[in-house]
């Protein structure tokens, strides 16, 4: 598999790697890239993408044979409903974006000539921004791919499935429901518990919590170096089932703060019990050893 020209709307971390990733595999001739701002030319600096991509802000018709959509969700959105027009004919256009269903949704208003396959790699860093972008982030990440309507036989998608597996991922086909149910379980309460972990704890402002930490709570707080500007568009076009999944997290422990208020260690112990269980299971599933893995 290989295109002629491979375009990168959102040169960041992701769009970024992505880029990398696929030069790296031989799949591109020329890749271009496009965001506006300082940053898509240090990354034509770097090397990153091989020129800047033109032809949105001149309003003239992109070549690209494949468009990758690393911007925010609600940037991805615009460029769906605005600029399909501007897409060659025959183009496959795909994305990264962390909510599914908003963005399968606009890409209903793209030319009938084009292909989208909606997509989400389970890969990423609290840090941001082209400079950390690697070819290696993808390996043996979960790739979430959503047909959109087309045949998992269909060209575009055998393309698209062969492309993640030719840059590491493990592609899984889900739809764009079941895919928001999931990550706003493993990727978007978990945020969000690790923000308010974070303010509960460094906001009492007490000295000794600074100094009496240890490797588990910075593995637990890590992810609320997040950034505002990466989680708003999520948090908008996923709420319900964040909402859903942060009432189940809030149940555990609030289950967890009565049996401790009470005095009821064994049920405490219980609660310890079932989620050693799960926890094991879980590493068992994904071959990993359950005691040396810290939380992504």
């Amino acid at each position: 598999m290989r295109f002629e020209q491979v375009t990168v709307v959102g040169v960041g971390l992701i769009g970024g790697s992505f880029a990398l990733a696929v030069r790296q595999a031989g799949m591109a001739t020329r890749i271009t890239g496009w965001n506006g701002g300082a940053s898509i030319d240090a990354a034509r600096r770097s090397g990153v993408i091989d020129a800047v991509e033109e032809s949105f802000a001149q309003g003239r018709r992109c070549e690209a044979d494949l468009v990758y959509l690393a911007a925010p969700v609600g940037g991805i959105i615009e460029f769906l409903r605005t600029r399909g027009s501007q897409l060659k004919p025959g183009a496959i256009v795909t994305d990264a974006g962390s909510s599914k269903r908003e963005i399968c949704r606009a890409a209903k208003s793209l030319p009938p000539e084009l292909a989208f396959i909606g997509g989400h790699p389970m890969a990423g860093s609290h840090n941001a921004g082209v400079e950390v972008a690697t070819a290696e982030l993808f390996h043996g990440a979960a790739y979430a791919l959503v047909t959109n309507g087309l045949g998992e036989e269909s060209g575009a998608v055998r393309a698209i499935e062969e492309i993640v597996r030719g840059i590491g991922g493990r592609p899984i086909f889900i739809s764009a429901e079941e895919h928001d149910r999931a990550v706003a379980r493993t990727s978007q309460a978990p945020q969000l518990v690790s923000t308010a972990l974070a303010l509960a704890i460094f906001g009492t402002g007490d000295d000794e919590v600074f100094e009496l930490t240890g490797g588990g709570l910075k593995d637990m707080t890590r992810l609320a170096e997040s950034r505002w500007s990466v989680w708003e568009d999520v948090c908008r076009t996923n709420s319900d089932e964040i909402a859903a999944a942060l009432d189940e997290s809030i149940a555990e422990m609030e289950a967890a703060r009565k049996a401790i208020s009470t005095g009821d260690f064994g049920g405490l112990r219980d609660i310890f019990r079932a989620a050693n269980e799960l926890v094991t299971r879980f590493h068992a599933r994904r071959g990993e050893n359950a005691s040396s893995t810290t939380t992504r």
